[in-house]
């Protein structure tokens, strides 16, 4: 293998403020040689039996240690066993890596305080197609690639020129077993059995891996397969759309509030408009493939051929209750709490005003009438079907000349999935169903008091609302085509030198699409997402009666002690036989989600490998050209034109991105490193994809005269590629086998940042004489922002078999611009984590091995709301996991993660204002190893 040398920063540090537990960083080689890396096919790392912790963190450091680059690695304890349940989780453990979880399992990886979307994920140095639920995107969707298949796996914080570009926070590359690194007739077995406690059930899953190899060591195959069924349930409170009640300031949302027990008046507060509970049962099915083949004809010529396929299908039913205050009913507040300016409990009644009688004027939303009295709580329905699936496929050629090795390597990766049916309903309380609410999040953990029982009263939801139904589909693939020379050298301190050029051909499509259900007598069409002039969904014409549509299932939220209450289930397997046996189906395309963008890459990079005394490390360049091409379509909501307007554009940018890396040893112990180079990542799709959409204002009176301005966003395909100076300066003391300390400084600063921008235009629209105003919101280029901080990282292992493992990052992500109707707001990268870090403590002897694992993570912003940042809060978890090993052959282990049972919770600008908090289970693994 290629001993591609690069280097790491790791962290050691205090042990913070939270819940000082153990956690950490384990991960372990198998009884193999190191696989190849895809440059340097000539240096070959020897071959190194490892079986437990303690050896695999060793070989983590050595890997480390003679790294060029700034490198982090981990490495499988056993062919078909990564140390966690998911590449992510293994990921999270590594200084300066924070993930998003998935139903609490990893899904993307963010490094250094950026976006994950700034993370370019590899397998075996070549881009991996993904596809999730919704809209392509250029993150890895780690829930897609079974961890069983993966050797090990790299984190690099800064770029060589032979490594594709495409990460400015970082490059993970992900590798895979090859068969004549192994033994003959090597294989593994694997069952498990995994219980959650959202669900109360277990689940299954098997792993089955086979290596063989001729006598002669010139050919051999190895297959690979995983099937996991798992069962993922979270429970979740929102509170949402924060609104600023004020008789005061002209930018009040509403006016103040009243509390009509008390008649105290709350001015200048904000509150939620509405604080429900989400219960979402995910059936997830995950099966994998592999096939890899190695042939030597030759001492010098070897071909070989990988494949990897994986297949996730995600089936969700999720249950919603939500208590809302839609239209500002002054008259109906009480018990009002506030904690400063945050509103943090009201409740809401119907002062004696519900009948059905008690309608509004005709004048509002299109001539409809509004219902005035109590409008929640609202039941709400979910169901979602979805499946995504991912094929690769790699061909390599590599030839060992004298001085001199060439490679060919030639692939295709594609995935396609979304979700082939989204449906969704709603009912409301009314006519003084449900006389009175309340909800508060004054504890911080939100309670509910109702003033029927909704897990017993099936008619507490007399008034149908709202349906829809619609699918996203999105596919991604990309080929490429490869050539690589590496030369041994003389050249004074150059002892080697790469030259290689890469074509890549990437494609990106989106398609969404409304279910639109028709009854052929009514224009209106019946059940479709929104209907025109007075057929709203409660004509009863449309809908069964509501008390058919109320399951006898009371939905549990007792799991994770989130503070959510039972209710009874919206049955939409009832709601959608009767729309299946009443309506005909029509599938409209929806034209703001459908795009295609195109990206031809041309790269060639040159990289000289030095050494002179006790430096050593690399200099080189690469050329980066990318032709982007885009597709979209105007999609002008209420506009009567049949005409499809298309909009394609297309642009060129080209890119020279250097890299400098220098090891310098001082002594036998310590290293010294320093990096300097130039990185890049490219858009989000969801910003090229774009199109120009928006409608007419809210309220229109008459043609001539409305209230309020048309919103929609516009398109901008000329935003150019994300640019990243870098830089980065450690300290590595290897002071024992097994043990180290270090420390790394690093500093990014980011041009060309994507800002966010809201501007008033004009726009001809049919609702009105004349033009309208559009409040348009985008994208446009220009955008600065800076990443810079410390990784401490510390390694120790005892002779009495216990070791101890620890790091922790220090990032201060500076602010990025968003433009707000002209006004400039500085806003913080989503992404960033200002603190972090992780604890490991194990033990082990020749039969049993036990580890203990805490990761925590400080607040990170995940978006904006009204100009201002919306934080996930600080979130600590603990792990545990256990082997025993009865012969060589069979062992047994179990895990439990997140023992403490911890809640994810956010907030939007201050903590008191709550925007949810999410419990997505423990879990316990139980599973049997048989290898031969």
């Amino acid at each position: 293998m290629k001993k591609n040398s690069r280097e790491m920063v790791n962290t050691w540090r205090r042990g913070f403020t939270q819940k000082s537990m153990v956690a950490a960083i384990t991960l372990v080689v198998s009884s193999m040689a190191i696989a190849e890396d895809t440059s340097d096919s000539d240096e070959r790392i020897e071959e190194v039996q490892v079986i437990g912790i303690l050896e695999s963190a060793t070989r983590n450091l050595e890997i480390k240690r003679d790294s060029l680059a700034v490198v982090d690695a981990i490495t499988a304890e056993d062919i078909g066993k990564f140390p966690d349940k998911n590449v992510a989780d293994s990921l999270q453990r590594v200084p300066g890596v924070t993930i998003d979880r998935s139903g609490g399992e990893g899904s993307t990886v963010s490094i250094r305080g950026t976006s994950s979307e700034w993370t370019l994920t590899q397998l075996n140095g070549n881009y991996i197609a993904t596809s999730g639920s919704g809209a392509p995107s250029r993150n890895f969707n780690y829930l897609l690639l079974p961890s069983s298949m993966i050797s090990r796996a790299e984190v690099y914080k800064s770029p060589e020129a032979r490594i594709d570009e495409g990460g400015v926070g970082g490059t993970v590359i992900l590798h895979s077993h090859k068969p004549l690194d192994l033994d003959a007739g090597q294989g593994v077995i694997t069952t498990e059995a995994t219980y959650s406690d959202t669900t109360e059930e277990w689940d299954p899953q098997y792993n089955a891996f086979y290596s063989w190899k001729n006598e002669s060591d010139t050919f051999g195959v190895l297959v690979g397969y995983t099937s996991q069924d798992r069962g993922v349930t979270g429970v979740t409170n929102y509170a949402s759309g924060w609104r600023l009640h004020s008789d005061t300031d002209e930018n009040a949302d509403l006016p103040a509030l009243v509390d009509q027990t008390t008649e105290e008046v709350f001015n200048d507060v904000w509150a939620p408009t509405q604080v429900s509970i989400h219960n979402s049962k995910e059936d997830r099915t995950r099966d994998g493939y592999q096939l890899a083949a190695q042939w030597r004809p030759t001492e010098r010529l070897e071909f070989g051929f990988a494949y990897f396929g994986s297949k996730l299908g995600y089936d969700t039913n999720t249950q919603s209750l939500t208590f809302a205050e839609w239209n500002d009913h002054d008259d109906a507040y009480y018990g009002i709490e506030v904690d400063g300016d945050t509103v943090v409990t009201y409740g809401f009644n119907d002062n004696g005003d519900l009948n059905e009688n008690n309608w509004g004027d005709g004048d509002v939303n299109g001539g409809v009438d509004v219902y005035r009295g109590l409008m929640s709580p609202q039941l709400t329905g979910y169901t979602r079907k979805g499946e995504s699936e991912s094929n690769t496929y790699d061909f390599e050629v590599i030839y060992e000349g004298d001085f001199y090795t060439a490679a060919i390597n030639v692939g295709h990766t594609e995935a396609e999935g979304g979700t082939s049916e989204l449906t969704y309903a709603n009912m409301d309380a009314r006519y003084g169903s449900v006389d009175s609410w309340l909800w508060s999040i004054a504890d911080g953990k939100p309670s509910y008091e109702v003033s029927t029982d909704l897990t017993k009263d099936t008619e507490a939801y007399p008034y149908y609302d709202w349906f829809g139904s619609d699918a996203t589909e999105n596919s991604d693939e990309e080929s490429y085509y490869q050539l690589d020379l590496a030369f041994d050298t003389n050249w004074g301190i150059v002892n080697k030198f790469y030259v290689g050029t890469k074509y890549r051909d990437h494609e990106a499509r989106s398609y969404r699409d409304i279910y639109r259900w028709d009854d052929e007598t009514d224009d209106n069409g019946g059940y479709r997402g929104w209907l025109s002039g007075d057929q709203w969904f409660h004509n009863p014409d449309y809908h069964p009666d509501t008390s058919t549509l109320i399951s006898d299932k009371v939905v549990d939220n007792s799991a994770g002690n989130t503070g959510a209450i039972d209710f009874l289930a919206f049955d939409t397997d009832a709601l959608m036989d009767y729309v299946r046996g009443n309506f005909n189906l029509t599938v409209m395309p929806v034209l703001s989600g459908t795009y295609t963008i195109d990206e031809e890459i041309f790269s060639t990079y040159a990289q000289a490998d030095f050494i002179w005394r006790d430096f050593r490390g690399n200099l080189g360049v690469r050329y980066v050209s990318t032709k982007l091409s885009t597709e979209t379509y105007d999609d002008i909501t209420g506009m009567e034109s049949d005409e499809i307007i298309a909009n394609s554009r297309s642009n060129t940018t080209k890119e020279f991105l250097p890299s400098l890396n220098v090891a310098w040893d001082l002594t036998g112990d310590l290293v010294i490193r320093f990096t300097a180079s130039k990185a890049m990542s490219r858009v989000s799709y969801a910003y090229l994809g774009q199109a120009e959409t928006y409608g007419p204002p809210v309220h229109i009176v008459s043609p001539d005269e409305w209230t309020g301005r048309g919103s929609g966003f516009f398109a901008n395909t000329d935003l150019a590629a994300m640019i990243s100076k870098q830089f980065d300066l450690g300290l590595e003391w290897y002071y024992a086998d097994g043990s180290a300390l270090g420390v790394t400084l690093f500093d990014k600063d980011i041009d060309n940042l994507p800002i966010q921008v809201t501007e008033i235009v004009e726009r001809e629209h049919d609702c009105c004489n004349g033009p309208i105003e559009v409040e348009m919101k985008g994208q446009i280029g220009g955008g600065n922002a800076t990443s810079s901080g410390v990784e401490l990282f510390a390694q120790h292992a005892f002779e009495s078999g216990f070791g101890l493992m620890a790091n922790y990052t220090f990032t201060d992500t500076g602010t990025s611009t968003i433009i707000l109707a002209n006004e400039s707001i500085e806003a913080e990268i989503p992404g960033t984590a200002r603190h972090q870090y992780n604890l490991s403590a194990f033990y082990e002897n020749e039969n049993f091995g036990v580890r203990a694992s805490y990761n925590w993570v400080d607040d990170r912003v995940t978006s904006l709301h009204r100009g201002y940042a919306v934080y996930d809060k600080d979130y600590g978890q603990l792990d545990l996991n256990a082997t025993y090993t009865f012969t060589d052959n069979f062992n047994i282990s179990a895990s439990i993660i997140n023992l403490t049972e911890e809640v994810a919770e956010g907030y939007w600008k201050q903590e008191n204002r709550m925007t949810y908090n999410n419990y997505s289970g423990r879990r316990l693994y139980i599973g049997a190893n048989y290898k031969f």
